[in-house]
């Protein structure tokens, strides 16, 4: 028991340390060569770096020349042994033309973050059009990304391991503060309580720690733009465990094994042996821990209430949707086994008393602790409709309401019904009914709440997403247009344009050009913007200031002659 206590205090220590100061979602700070640098000769490598430590693998960085094939020599590199930056070599005979270069690496909060840049090496005249085979950035990042199946079977295995952590967790207290409390000595139904329980803890200890296992590759997976067998074939799973997201998985792992060892061992002496039941709680409250160290909490200002406020919400919320999970199914064991009618009565209330009161106060510290962590994530009122975050945020809020509901109507009809009854000596009757029915609605809803969780921590908050660059092409009057924003944010950005040939794909010589932007669903009226010229066909506009989030229409009237001058427009979304 010692040496499990000393590995609790270990693990807690290891959460605590880990902590540190808070990052968030890593933002590209710069890259070499920079976005839409014309280069006289080939660079040796092409690097990006970040604001934060990012965690990448294999083929983190792609190169592709015009014709579609990747360029990049070796493996991932790290530019000067930087955890906050990624690169990869090009071979010395790269020949001249246009390229591109894209990243796809995991933040600290483990979410991916993508992107991409352009540059020219030597006459772009050789190298065909500005986008490989007339694909945009985007589109060149999407043909790398998991999949929705892998995407879909990731959201699964999260709320698998999600509904274990609840049920043990919720189960465990339930024993130590309900069942233990509301049961007489040698009560006939202890057994049956005590055997449904073990099975209950073995097959949800198998299942989080399965679940736990298969995130690995699954974020690998996820990261790397691959599939979950994919992941295994290219080394990943090994590349993932050295991440804070591995390696906290692997810890919760091993709460997994040590929960599953205490069961197995000492599976009919909770809430009778004392040192078995604290064991137990000790590993259930490390086990709500893990969440907040595998995602937003830990890597959000300020992580000194981040932290401890997402340990508490995952905590409150298994305590009270396992306990639920509980009243359901190991109750019943109980009172089944009672001769009387009064007994049975007596036992059913009992219990029903105590949770309700847990419940009470778990239900308080949800609210609580969910508050706090919606207006540090979600941010403005707008976001919560706005974003997949948000609308996820509100999703929980309305479930959370309807729970709380039905819990107070328990609370207020069925509880007292089940009073009167025990009072008078009768059997639970249709108080008992209704309790049993009120409980299968609130497990299925709790279920719900949980399974929304699980597609909530895969999103970012909205503060923390990763705009642009945004990318794409139009053709106007036989040239073709390719144009970057970057990043894409409110605030200023800096706008690339390039005109090609559409059936050669050479530059096209430009006299010179106008762009501006407006905003039409804000009203905002066309703001003209200074364009340089920054090569053969290429203009940039280094500072366009758009301060509004929307759908942003571009202009750009390119001169190619006293008698012809196109008007180019396009559209990009401002986050």
């Amino acid at each position: 028991m010692k040496r499990l206590f000393a590995a609790g205090l270990l693990l807690a220590a290891f959460f605590a340390a880990s902590a540190g100061p808070a990052s968030g979602h890593a933002v590209l700070e710069g890259s070499s060569p920079p976005r839409g640098a014309e280069l006289a000769e080939a660079p040796s490598e092409v690097n990006f770096t970040f604001n934060e430590p990012v965690e990448a693998s294999l083929g983190a960085v792609r190169v592709f020349d015009t014709e579609g094939n990747e360029v990049q020599d070796g493996e991932l590199e790290r530019p000067g042994g930087s955890a906050e930056a990624v690169g990869a070599t090009l071979p010395d005979d790269l020949r001249d033309g246009i390229y591109t270069a894209t990243y796809q690496v995991v933040s600290a909060d483990s979410h991916p973050i993508s992107g991409g840049i352009t540059f020219t090496v030597g006459n772009p005249e050789s190298g065909g059009a500005a986008f490989v085979q007339g694909k945009t950035i985007s589109e060149l990042l999407a043909q790398n990304e998991a999949g929705k199946v892998t995407e879909v079977a990731f959201w699964a295995d999260r709320w698998i391991g999600y509904l274990a952590m609840s049920l043990a967790i919720g189960a465990l207290i339930w024993m130590f503060a309900v069942w233990g409390p509301s049961r007489r000595d040698r009560e006939p139904g202890d057994f049956a309580v005590f055997r449904r329980f073990r099975k209950l803890m073995i097959a949800v200890g198998l299942a989080g720690l399965l679940a736990t296992l298969a995130a690995i590759p699954f974020q690998g997976a996820i990261g790397a733009g691959t599939s979950f067998w994919g992941a295994f074939g290219s080394g990943i799973p090994d590349e993932v465990i050295h991440t804070r997201f591995g390696t906290v998985m692997l810890i919760r792992a091993g709460i997994w094994l040590a929960l599953l060892g205490l069961i197995l061992w000492g599976g009919n002496r909770f809430s009778r042996t004392g040192a078995v039941s604290i064991a137990g709680l000790a590993l259930a409250v490390l086990l709500a821990m893990t969440p907040a160290f595998a995602g937003h909490a830990s890597t959000r200002d300020p992580s000194w209430l981040m932290v401890p406020s997402d340990i508490v919400h995952v905590a409150a919320m298994a305590v009270w949707a396992g306990g639920l999970a509980a009243m359901l199914w190991l109750l019943p064991a109980g009172t089944r086994e009672l001769a009387s009618n009064a007994e049975r009565t007596r036992l059913l209330t009992d219990a029903s008393l105590r949770f309700s009161s847990i419940a009470l106060v778990a239900v308080a510290l949800i609210a609580v602790s969910g508050t706090i962590q919606a207006i540090i994530d979600v941010g403005s009122v707008s976001a919560l409709f706005d974003t997949q975050f948000g609308r996820a945020v509100s999703i929980k809020v309305v479930l959370f309401a309807v729970l709380i509901g039905l819990g107070a109507a328990n609370r207020r009809r069925i509880i007292p019904g089940l009073v009167k009854r025990m009072e008078r000596s009768q059997s639970p009757g249709e108080p008992g009914n209704r309790l049993k029915r009120a409980l299968r609605i609130e497990v299925v809803l709790v279920a719900v709440v949980l399974a929304v969780s699980a597609a909530l921590v895969s999103y970012p908050p909205p503060d923390a997403i990763q705009a642009g660059p945004a990318s794409g092409s139009v053709v106007v009057e036989g040239k073709q247009i390719e144009y970057t924003v970057d990043p894409a944010r409110v605030g200023s950005n800096e706008v690339h344009l390039y005109v090609f040939d559409e059936k050669t794909g050479a530059p096209v010589q430009v006299q010179s050009m106008e762009i501006s932007f407006s905003l039409p669903e804000a009203d905002i009226a066309p703001i003209e913007v200074e364009a340089r010229k920054a090569g053969p066909g290429h203009f940039v506009v280094p500072g366009a200031m758009l301060g509004v989030r929307g759908e942003w229409l571009g202009s750009a009237a390119i001169r190619l002659s006293r008698f012809e001058e196109p008007l180019a427009e396009f559209e990009f979304e401002i986050k």
